[in-house]
């Protein structure tokens, strides 16, 4: 075995006694536990756990909401207010007056479609207004022939209109025309459209020539493909299906695709269901009943197309028959449809003159009690 020289171990650690680590773990098992330090939640763990996140902007945008609500609230008690319109940025005076119901209009541009407005779309401030009247004057613009134009407020108008009230309370200012629509649209804000009247706005858009299509739209307008489709199919739905709900606003954006899809399985089915749905809302007002739900008309306009069979469809099947009789006839197919019940006839043209499709057409005219 080798030594190790007393030299060697120079410089090494003193190595501690066990007496003095038995006296070091008594000293700190009677000193006070040190509570660790809380760490601040980072913004993304806050995302991630549902928080929503306030951003410097955000807090900027609220501050300065409530200086403009504090400022017009101070001025509309004076009678006037003063505001910056969005496009001609000219700055126009509104003072306070109280004007006739009936010499008020609600201009197109305005986009909400005033037919659905009724006692169940406004329940959430007609009972107010019955019970307290017009609380927070709407903007109007006046015109030549001494009518007006509504610029905001036309929900409010509405429940005017209903609750019996002659004088709407108005803040009235000279708005160039440039300004009208886009005004409309920044008041709309406070009670946003339906998915539906915003997808027939921007079908307005297209059929007057600001787009060339619903792509070049939805580039132009940041939307997304998905929902420039959805925003098109809801174009594509006549008025009576948003007022199948207690609001417009209740239809979902998806609501276009599911009604396109119902509509191949049995077009008649669906329109005789919302229909009747529509009829049953007209009583429910009336009678002040409750109305269904979003989901409950969606499942009741599902059930009629799934349960009613096409007209026709159960008949039985006809087998094509062809008719060619004698030389020189022109053979005519004649035939049935399986799934739909539609009945054809297939005429050759081959060999037939103009005034001969024009016989045959009249005779089924006639037949059909089209033409006498």
């Amino acid at each position: 075995m080798v030594r190790k020289s007393r030299k060697s171990l120079e410089g090494l650690p003193t190595l501690t006694s066990s007496s003095d680590v038995q006296k070091r773990l008594e000293s700190e098992s009677q000193s006070p536990v040190a509570q660790p330090i809380p760490r601040k939640p980072s913004p993304a763990f806050k995302a991630a756990e549902g928080e929503r996140i306030v951003s410097s902007w955000d807090k900027l945008n609220a501050q300065l909401e409530e200086e403009r609500a504090a400022r017009e609230a101070a001025e509309a008690r004076a009678g006037l207010v003063t505001i910056k319109m969005p496009v001609t940025g000219q700055t126009v005076e509104f003072r306070q007056q109280e004007i006739d119901v009936d010499l008020i209009d609600v201009p197109e541009a305005n986009g909400r479609f005033q037919s659905l407005l009724d006692e169940l779309s406004l329940s959430d401030i007609l009972p107010s207004i019955r019970r307290e009247g017009q609380q927070r004057p709407g903007y109007l613009a006046p015109k030549p022939d001494g009518r007006f134009d509504s610029l905001d407020g036309s929900r409010r108008l509405a429940a005017c209109k209903i609750a019996g009230i002659k004088k709407y309370i108005a803040l009235v200012g000279e708005v160039p025309e440039a300004d009208r629509e886009k005004f409309s649209q920044n008041e709309n804000k406070n009670s946003a459209l339906s998915y539906w009247e915003q997808a027939r706005i921007y079908g307005g858009m297209i059929e007057r020539g600001d787009y060339k299509s619903w792509n070049s739209l939805g580039g132009a307008l940041d939307i997304s493909p998905v929902d420039v489709d959805r925003y098109k199919k809801l174009y594509e739905l006549p008025e009576l299906y948003p007022a199948l709900f207690v609001r417009p606003t209740d239809m979902q954006k998806s609501f276009g695709e599911v009604v396109a899809a119902l509509r191949k399985k049995n077009e008649g089915a669906l329109i005789e269901a919302a229909e009747e749905l529509r009829a049953q809302r007209k009583e429910a007002v009336r009678s002040g009943e409750h109305w269904k739900d979003a989901a409950d008309i969606l499942k009741a306009l599902k059930s009629a197309v799934r349960t009613r069979a096409p007209e026709n469809v159960g008949a039985k099947a006809r087998k094509p028959k062809l008719y060619s009789v004698g030389p020189g006839a022109v053979p005519v197919k004649h035939s049935k449809s399986k799934t739909t019940g539609a009945i054809k006839f297939e005429i050759n043209p081959k060999g037939l003159s103009a005034d001969a499709v024009a016989e045959v057409e009249m005779l089924i005219l006639k037949a059909l009690g089209q033409v006498k």
